[in-house]
Order: C-alpha cells, then structure tokens, then sequence
C-alpha cells in the first residue's frame, strides 16, 4: 500500500459520496452502466469548458468544478482512494513537468522541490 497524505478534507469526501450515492441511483434507474456514463458526462463538460473559455466566459471555471466531481465519482466507481489516487498523481506530475521543461530548455533545476 503507498503511504499517503489526506487530500481532501471529510467534508470533500461526504459531499463526493453523497453526489456518486445520488448519480448511481440516478443511472440504475435508467439502466445505465454507471462507469459508462460518467465519461459520458465527463466528455460533455470538457467540450462545454472548451467553448466557454475560448469566449471568456468564467462560468468554465464552475463547468470544471463539475469535472471534478465527475472525476471524483469515477475513482469512487472504480473503489479507489481520491486520496490515493491525488498523491501519486502529484509525484508524476513533479517528476515529468521538470522533465519537459529540461527537454525543453535543457535546465530543469529552478523548478525542483
């Protein structure tokens, strides 16, 4: 198992399982497979956020807060930990980005933790 840090808060947590708790409900009823219809959704909001930034229209900032939650609910879907899941992203994220950035301008080092 990997040592972790909490990332997000309790209150984060109930809201997230209360919301995948309400939307598996939502898609049993309709007879969909839940997973399937997250990235559905998941889609619809990236191609929304898109459109909205590119016109500036802040409200792509609320749209995102929704991926996220979609995002959320599908690592719940999946019975993983947001937590989990969040900290080894952020190591991949801290070993690739210095990496791009040395690809690109052959000096990763400033940007070390």
């Amino acid at each position: 198992m990997i040592k972790t840090k909490k990332t997000l808060t309790n209150f984060a947590k109930m809201e997230i399982n209360t919301i995948h708790g309400y939307s598996t409900c939502y898609n049993k009823l309709l007879n969909k497979n839940h997973s399937l219809a997250l990235l559905e959704l998941m889609a619809e909001h990236v191609d929304e956020i898109r459109q909205r930034h590119s016109k500036g229209d802040k409200h792509y900032l609320i749209e995102t807060g929704d991926l996220l939650i979609l995002c959320f609910e599908l690592i719940k879907e999946s019975k993983s930990c947001p937590d989990v899941i969040l900290f080894r992203c952020y190591g991949r994220y801290h070993k690739k980005l210095p990496e791009l950035i040395k690809k690109v301008s052959g000096d990763a080092r400033k940007f070390k933790r």
